[in-house]
């Protein structure tokens, strides 16, 4: 009898090889170095071997990141950030005000209509 081998699930999350040499990328970037420059010394100097546009994406989506807050590294403070807004009444509507009902045409009485004034 033979057995399938399952996929497993659930297992660690993806973490870059450059996610401990971002302070450095950083430093790199600050001196104004080329992502080329800053691959060649990622290689030289802590031995990592890389693409010029890994540094480039790494550091990029890195920065994305930091400006949103995640749910991870937000602490557990509800009092800095409530449930729901305190005034609620003050954000504008989400929908339009409904439309008017509209009143039901009448067709106009020929007889009441007086004809020499429009002669």
């Amino acid at each position: 009898m033979t057995e399938t081998a399952q996929p497993k699930r659930g297992g660690k999350a993806f973490h870059s090889i450059l996610e401990p040499h971002f302070d450095f990328i950083h430093q790199q970037r600050q001196r104004r170095k080329t992502w080329k420059e800053i691959a060649k010394s990622l290689l030289t100097e802590k031995g990592i071997n890389v693409t010029l546009y890994a540094p480039y994406r790494f550091y990029r989506r890195k920065l994305k990141r930091a400006a949103k807050p995640n749910w991870e590294n937000v602490e557990n403070n509800s009092e800095a950030h409530p449930a729901r807004p305190i005034a609620a009444s003050s954000r504008p509507q989400s929908h339009p005000a409904p439309l008017p009902q509209p009143v039901p045409f009448k067709q106009p009485d020929i007889s009441t209509i007086k004809k020499d004034q429009f002669t």
